[in-house]
Protein backbone atom coordinates (compact mmCIF):
# COMPACT_ATOMS: atom_id res chain seq x y z
CA UNK A 1 0.00 0.00 0.00
CA UNK A 2 2.88 2.57 0.49
CA UNK A 3 4.27 1.29 -2.64
CA UNK A 4 1.00 2.11 -4.28
CA UNK A 5 0.93 5.17 -2.56
CA UNK A 6 4.61 6.69 -3.52
CA UNK A 7 4.03 5.74 -6.75
CA UNK A 8 0.53 7.71 -7.27
CA UNK A 9 2.85 10.68 -5.89
CA UNK A 10 5.43 10.14 -8.42
CA UNK A 11 3.16 9.84 -11.19
CA UNK A 12 1.50 12.83 -10.29
CA UNK A 13 4.35 15.06 -9.76
CA UNK A 14 5.35 13.48 -13.43
CA UNK A 15 2.22 14.97 -14.37
CA UNK A 16 2.83 18.05 -13.00
CA UNK A 17 6.12 18.53 -14.00
CA UNK A 18 4.52 17.32 -18.29
CA UNK A 19 2.05 20.31 -17.42
CA UNK A 20 4.75 23.13 -16.39
CA UNK A 21 6.99 21.73 -19.04
CA UNK A 22 3.87 22.08 -21.65
CA UNK A 23 3.29 25.73 -20.07
CA UNK A 24 6.58 26.65 -20.24
CA UNK A 25 7.06 25.71 -24.24
CA UNK A 26 3.45 27.28 -24.93
CA UNK A 27 4.85 30.54 -23.67
CA UNK A 28 8.26 30.60 -25.02
CA UNK A 29 6.38 30.14 -28.32
CA UNK A 30 4.12 32.86 -28.07
CA UNK A 31 7.14 34.77 -26.83
CA UNK A 32 9.20 34.22 -29.75
CA UNK A 33 5.94 34.49 -32.24
CA UNK A 34 5.26 38.07 -30.58
CA UNK A 35 9.02 39.46 -31.11
CA UNK A 36 8.96 38.52 -34.58
CA UNK A 37 6.01 40.03 -35.69
CA UNK A 38 7.23 43.13 -33.64
CA UNK A 39 10.41 42.80 -36.13
CA UNK A 40 8.53 42.72 -38.84
CA UNK A 41 6.77 45.83 -38.41
CA UNK A 42 9.75 47.63 -37.43
CA UNK A 43 11.26 46.89 -40.59
CA UNK A 44 8.63 48.46 -43.10
CA UNK A 45 9.98 51.01 -45.09
CA UNK A 46 8.64 54.19 -45.21
CA UNK A 47 8.67 57.10 -47.71
CA UNK A 48 11.34 59.48 -48.30
CA UNK A 49 11.39 62.71 -46.25
CA UNK A 50 12.10 65.35 -49.09
CA UNK A 51 15.09 67.58 -48.63
CA UNK A 52 14.84 71.01 -49.73
CA UNK A 53 18.67 71.28 -51.03
CA UNK A 54 18.40 68.04 -52.84
CA UNK A 55 15.48 68.75 -54.76
CA UNK A 56 17.16 72.22 -55.25
CA UNK A 57 20.45 70.88 -56.51
CA UNK A 58 19.14 67.41 -57.91
CA UNK A 59 20.58 66.40 -61.85
CA UNK A 60 18.89 65.94 -65.24
CA UNK A 61 20.13 62.32 -64.44
CA UNK A 62 19.11 61.57 -61.25
CA UNK A 63 15.48 60.35 -60.11
CA UNK A 64 13.39 63.50 -58.12
CA UNK A 65 12.35 62.87 -54.75
CA UNK A 66 9.38 64.52 -55.34
CA UNK A 67 8.00 61.99 -58.16
CA UNK A 68 5.24 60.34 -56.02
CA UNK A 69 3.89 64.09 -54.14
CA UNK A 70 3.54 66.85 -56.15
CA UNK A 71 2.42 68.58 -52.95
CA UNK A 72 5.66 68.12 -51.14
CA UNK A 73 7.56 69.54 -54.32
CA UNK A 74 5.26 72.37 -54.51
CA UNK A 75 5.86 72.88 -50.61
CA UNK A 76 9.47 73.06 -51.05
CA UNK A 77 9.76 75.26 -53.70
CA UNK A 78 7.79 77.50 -52.59
CA UNK A 79 9.63 77.33 -49.13
CA UNK A 80 13.12 77.59 -51.37
CA UNK A 81 11.18 81.20 -53.28
CA UNK A 82 10.20 82.37 -49.91
CA UNK A 83 14.16 82.20 -48.58
CA UNK A 84 15.43 83.54 -51.20
CA UNK A 85 12.65 86.34 -50.98
CA UNK A 86 13.81 86.70 -47.58
CA UNK A 87 17.60 87.48 -48.67
CA UNK A 88 17.15 89.72 -51.29
CA UNK A 89 15.23 91.68 -48.76
CA UNK A 90 17.86 91.49 -46.27
CA UNK A 91 20.39 92.39 -49.34
CA UNK A 92 17.92 95.39 -50.27
CA UNK A 93 18.17 96.37 -46.13
CA UNK A 94 21.69 96.08 -46.24
CA UNK A 95 22.03 98.40 -48.81
CA UNK A 96 19.89 100.98 -47.54
CA UNK A 97 21.36 101.12 -44.66
CA UNK A 98 25.09 102.24 -46.46
CA UNK A 99 23.00 104.42 -48.34
CA UNK A 100 21.62 106.44 -45.63
CA UNK A 101 24.66 106.17 -43.37
CA UNK A 102 26.20 107.80 -46.26
CA UNK A 103 24.18 110.51 -46.48
CA UNK A 104 24.31 111.12 -42.93
CA UNK A 105 28.15 111.32 -43.15
CA UNK A 106 28.27 113.77 -46.01
CA UNK A 107 25.62 115.85 -44.42
CA UNK A 108 27.30 116.02 -41.32
CA UNK A 109 29.22 119.33 -41.96
CA UNK A 110 25.59 121.20 -40.96
CA UNK A 111 25.54 122.99 -37.43
CA UNK A 112 22.37 121.13 -36.69
CA UNK A 113 20.94 117.92 -37.69
CA UNK A 114 17.80 118.64 -39.55
CA UNK A 115 14.01 116.62 -38.49
CA UNK A 116 15.26 114.63 -41.62
CA UNK A 117 18.40 113.45 -40.27
CA UNK A 118 16.91 112.33 -37.29
CA UNK A 119 14.72 110.29 -39.37
CA UNK A 120 16.76 108.98 -40.93
CA UNK A 121 18.97 107.65 -37.47
CA UNK A 122 15.63 106.16 -36.71
CA UNK A 123 15.32 104.25 -39.82
CA UNK A 124 18.99 103.18 -39.84
CA UNK A 125 18.68 101.69 -36.68
CA UNK A 126 15.36 99.62 -37.51
CA UNK A 127 16.81 98.22 -40.92
CA UNK A 128 19.69 97.23 -39.18
CA UNK A 129 18.42 95.44 -36.24
CA UNK A 130 15.97 94.16 -38.49
CA UNK A 131 19.38 92.62 -40.74
CA UNK A 132 21.21 91.78 -37.47
CA UNK A 133 17.90 89.55 -36.78
CA UNK A 134 17.86 88.08 -40.37
CA UNK A 135 21.40 87.25 -39.97
CA UNK A 136 20.60 85.45 -36.81
CA UNK A 137 21.53 87.50 -34.01
CA UNK A 138 20.55 89.55 -31.38
CA UNK A 139 20.69 92.11 -29.15
CA UNK A 140 24.19 92.10 -27.44
CA UNK A 141 26.99 94.53 -25.72
CA UNK A 142 29.68 95.97 -28.16
CA UNK A 143 32.85 97.98 -27.19
CA UNK A 144 33.79 99.91 -29.78
CA UNK A 145 37.63 99.96 -30.61
CA UNK A 146 37.72 103.74 -31.01
CA UNK A 147 34.87 105.56 -29.33
CA UNK A 148 33.78 108.45 -31.65
CA UNK A 149 34.54 111.57 -29.96
CA UNK A 150 32.11 114.21 -32.19
CA UNK A 151 28.96 113.60 -34.27
CA UNK A 152 31.52 114.32 -37.70
CA UNK A 153 33.52 111.38 -36.32
CA UNK A 154 30.48 109.14 -35.48
CA UNK A 155 28.66 109.68 -38.71
CA UNK A 156 31.92 108.84 -40.69
CA UNK A 157 32.86 105.42 -38.50
CA UNK A 158 29.21 104.86 -39.18
CA UNK A 159 29.39 105.07 -42.60
CA UNK A 160 32.26 102.86 -43.19
CA UNK A 161 30.74 100.21 -40.79
CA UNK A 162 27.36 100.30 -42.57
CA UNK A 163 29.80 99.83 -46.15
CA UNK A 164 31.08 96.62 -44.44
CA UNK A 165 27.68 94.93 -43.18
CA UNK A 166 26.40 95.73 -46.91
CA UNK A 167 30.00 93.64 -48.54
CA UNK A 168 29.36 91.25 -46.11
CA UNK A 169 25.70 90.41 -46.34
CA UNK A 170 26.22 90.56 -50.39
CA UNK A 171 28.28 88.24 -50.06
CA UNK A 172 26.88 85.56 -47.53
CA UNK A 173 24.71 82.69 -48.67
CA UNK A 174 21.41 82.82 -47.44
CA UNK A 175 21.91 79.43 -45.89
CA UNK A 176 24.44 81.06 -43.34
CA UNK A 177 24.37 82.63 -40.13
CA UNK A 178 27.02 85.03 -40.28
CA UNK A 179 28.81 86.27 -37.25
CA UNK A 180 30.43 88.91 -39.21
CA UNK A 181 27.47 90.54 -40.28
CA UNK A 182 26.16 90.44 -36.85
CA UNK A 183 29.10 91.47 -34.94
CA UNK A 184 28.67 94.93 -38.15
CA UNK A 185 25.17 95.78 -37.13
CA UNK A 186 26.12 95.76 -33.46
CA UNK A 187 29.01 98.23 -33.88
CA UNK A 188 26.41 100.68 -36.24
CA UNK A 189 23.85 100.30 -33.45
CA UNK A 190 26.39 101.77 -30.67
CA UNK A 191 27.63 103.69 -33.10
CA UNK A 192 24.20 105.28 -33.33
CA UNK A 193 23.55 105.58 -29.49
CA UNK A 194 26.90 107.89 -29.44
CA UNK A 195 25.60 109.84 -32.21
CA UNK A 196 22.68 110.12 -30.81
CA UNK A 197 24.38 111.57 -27.18
CA UNK A 198 26.06 114.13 -29.52
CA UNK A 199 22.73 115.36 -30.98
CA UNK A 200 21.31 115.97 -27.58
Amino acid sequence: MRFQLVLRIVKSADQALLRINMLARLFLIALLTTLFAVSALSQTSRPPVPDIVSAEKSSPDSKNVFESAPGEEMHARRLVKMAEKEHKETVERAREVARLSSELKNGSAKPALGSDDKKKLEKLEKLTRRVRSEAGGSDSEVTLDRIPLDLESAFSRLADASEEMRKEVEKTPRQVVSTCVIDRANQILEILQYARRFIR
